[in-house]
């Protein structure tokens, strides 16, 4: 016992002993007791620990701090190892050999420190795997290195680690748009994303692909915006996919068109005094864009004549937009119907073309298992 009247302990002869506080001459000053009303639930005792060591850490800095969770109920013991992970202490048990679950013999008691760096390390990189699924990629990052530095882990472990910042820096940088630093990062770790990989290699051009790569890229990034609640952030976009869409079927033509740029010899007679103007250099904008391809009879252009009326809807919805011309937010509704109808409108200009793009998400991550969605 730590305290008591009488001799509460009892020694291996079974002689009785005074408490811990009177055979080790512990003065008032030197201890605290932390009673417990209710030693068998697990809230009121995590409550009353916690608030108690947090206590003792204001009132004895500088001191060593360890939880030996060797004795009390179960519930306590186990609030205390949940207290003392929380606050950084280090954490101790008495072991020895075992006949049996009851106790350990006599004679073989050993106090031990318990390896909580280790366990403090594995509870963080699940809360680091959880952020990554949330796509906050630089804070997962940031938690996961941190882990290493604090103390000493197995291999193992540290290999995780590595693996779960690496791939977090790398999908950072893709998230930001810079692709050749997201495909640096990755490389060591492309058989783990096969799919985002190929991918990856097309929208850089290492590897052939539709052209439209970047397009859908956006509209990815829209989704992960959206579901962090950034609408705003999403639809914007949303909208340069569209324009993007039209941009480089202009440049897939022949021959090639720069919407930034236009040369008025590269356009048809029957349509080139419908683009002159007194500008020495014409830039189209989105929907002029689509208007050109429309005049062009191409099918991209067909489509949109289809999708005029809604294309032009969904525009003022995002014209409308803080981030644009309006001062209004977006909501998840507004993002949800652009979505919707921006990713028909290019399915249906796709097939026009007779192209299929394949474009995943981003993958998750559960226990070190990457899962691409």
């Amino acid at each position: 016992m730590v305290d008591g009247a009488n001799k509460p302990c009892m020694a291996e002869d079974k002689i009785p002993l005074p408490s811990i506080v009177e055979q080790t001459s512990l003065t008032d000053d030197k201890y605290t007791l932390i009673e417990l009303d209710e030693p068998d639930a697990l809230d009121v005792c995590f409550i009353r620990i916690y608030e108690g060591l947090k206590e003792q850490m204001s009132q004895r800095a500088g001191w060593r701090k360890i939880a030996d969770y060797t004795g009390g109920t179960k519930t306590m013991t186990a609030a205390l190892v949940l207290v003392a992970l929380e606050l950084g202490w280090e954490v101790s048990v008495v072991k020895g050999n075992r006949t049996d679950l009851q106790k350990v013999l006599e004679g073989t008691e050993m106090a031990t420190l318990v390896n909580t760096p280790e366990v403090r390390a594995r509870q963080q990189l699940t809360q680091a795997e959880a952020l990554f699924n949330q796509f906050a990629y630089a804070s997962a990052a940031q938690l996961a290195e941190s882990f290493p530095r604090a103390a000493p882990l197995s291999s193992e472990l540290q290999h995780k680690i590595q693996r779960l910042v690496t791939l977090s820096r790398g999908f950072d940088a893709w998230d930001r748009f810079d692709h050749q630093r997201a495909y640096r990062i990755l490389e060591p770790y492309q058989a783990d994303i096969v799919p985002q990989w190929v991918f990856l290699k097309m929208i850089i051009e290492q590897t052939k692909g539709t052209g439209y790569e970047a397009v859908f890229d956006l509209i990815n990034n829209a989704e992960r915006r959206a579901k962090r609640n950034r609408f705003d952030d999403a639809v914007a976009r949303l909208y340069r996919a569209l324009e993007m869409f039209a941009q480089i079927r202009l440049r897939q033509r022949i021959p090639a068109l720069d919407p930034s740029d236009l040369k008025l010899d590269l356009l048809p007679d029957s349509i080139r005094s419908k683009y002159a103007n007194q500008a020495e250099k014409i830039k189209l904008g989105l929907v002029q864009d689509y208007e050109l391809l429309a005049d062009l009879e191409d099918p991209i252009g067909k489509t949109f004549a289809e999708w005029r009326g809604k294309i032009l809807d969904i525009l003022k919805k995002r014209n409308d937009s803080i981030l644009a011309h309006g001062i209004t937010p977006c909501n998840k509704a507004v993002y949800s119907a652009m979505h919707e109808q921006t990713l028909e409108f290019l399915r249906q200009g796709l097939e026009a073309l007779g192209v299929k793009v394949n474009s995943p998400q981003f993958p998750s991550i559960h226990n070190g298992t990457l899962t691409h969605n």
